[in-house]
């Protein structure tokens, strides 16, 4: 006699507690996979400067001489600037003294005094200080004025160079973005190759260890290989293609689920095919056809959706035991144990009495 797993159903607190633990186990899966992809990721592309390399450099050399002119200018303008303002506060500090001077003269005037020969003399450097810094601040403001009309004209120049390094530069760009596109795709090869295998793995593991204590475990794989080869195929693949890959694998997934329902629902399964017996004769109910059992006691109770309501108690009426035949289907729910004699249901795989395995088992199961 094969032996049994008398480990019993699951309580409530142990499904619950084994989710959770799936679903953190998935999470774990799927950072441990988001690193193997980002360092597949990490692997170094095309470089745009060896492809410029092989142009001829003439025009980026133009405009990088253009560029110097233009850095060169602004430097000399940042120059006249800070000089114009040297000679702002020299004109200034002239102005102060000779305005200082004059009060000083006035005064010696009102007093009926002539001023000093060393005022006069002040006053006049003074004066002669504050035309040369004014002269000094209008010639740097011309040139100034030029090296701006210079530098936009460098400006234009840089702009008008720049358009025909760009159109020189097109074929190169294209052959960077055709290299780019190959190393992607190598990119995403590399990754399938590590992320689909598992997945696969997972999903054979998960189709063909129904019974196995550790299902939950592959199906946590399954889940977190399946979103990994989804995000690389979101990343690598051209949307346009990319919106058909998962419109044809929602589809496969919902087709799985269907099939999987209506397999269950024309041939169920032996766990769920048991249940469904014993829930059945709990409730005093066919399983095949769901009709009432009235034997015994039940013989002439009143019937409800839930099972009898009310049943005689007559002692002979209790005591009989016969096979029975549910009289809507046919179908044998109750005969004699093989090895007692005794009367057990026909459709469990246990003799109540004795506890031998009969044929129904091999049925149901």
């Amino acid at each position: 006699m094969a032996k049994k797993n008398r480990a019993g159903k699951s309580t409530i607190a142990q499904k619950v507690g084994t989710f959770f633990l799936c679903a953190l186990l998935t999470l774990l899966f799927i950072w441990l996979l988001d690193f193997l992809r980002d360092d597949v990721g990490d692997i170094e592309g095309p470089d745009r400067n060896t492809f410029y390399a092989a142009l001829d450099q003439g025009p980026q050399e133009l405009l990088k001489d253009l560029k110097r002119q233009q850095d060169e200018v602004t430097r000399q303008v940042r120059r006249k600037q800070g000089s114009q303002r040297d000679y702002k506060a020299s004109m200034e500090n002239a102005r102060q003294v000779m305005a200082e001077i004059a009060d000083l003269q006035r005064l010696s005037i009102e007093q009926g005094l002539a001023p000093p020969q060393s005022d006069v003399e002040a006053l006049a450097t003074a004066r002669s200080r504050f035309l040369t810094a004014q002269e000094q601040f209008e010639s740097a403001n011309v040139e100034v004025t030029a090296l701006n009309l210079q530098s936009y004209d460098l400006l234009d120049q840089i702009r008008e160079q720049e358009i025909v390094v760009v159109e020189h530069r097109r074929p190169a760009d294209e052959e960077v973005a055709a290299a780019y596109r190959a190393h992607r795709l190598k990119i995403a090869f590399f990754q399938l190759g590590i992320q689909l295998p598992l997945f696969l793995l997972a999903a054979w593991l998960v189709s063909t260890r129904k019974r196995s204590p550790y299902r939950p475990i592959y199906l946590a794989a399954l889940v977190a290989t399946f979103w990994e080869v989804g995000i690389i195929a979101w990343e690598h693949f051209p949307k346009e293609y990319f919106k058909y890959i998962a419109s044809i694998t929602a589809i496969a997934i919902t087709l799985g689920f269907l099939r999987y329902i209506l397999v269950n629902a024309s041939k169920p399964p032996k766990e769920l095919l048991l249940r469904r017996y014993r829930a059945s004769y709990e409730k005093c109910r066919c399983p095949v056809c769901d009709f009432s059992v009235r034997r015994g006691s039940l013989r002439d109770a009143v019937w409800t959706r839930k099972g009898p309501l009310a049943a005689t108690t007559d002692a002979s009426t209790a005591a009989e035991e016969h096979p029975y035949t549910c009289p809507s289907c046919g179908t044998t729910l109750f005969d004699n144990c093989s090895e007692c004699q005794k009367i057990c249901h026909s459709l469990l795989p246990s003799c109540e009495h004795c506890g031998a395995q009969h044929a129904a088992e091999e049925e149901v199961a």
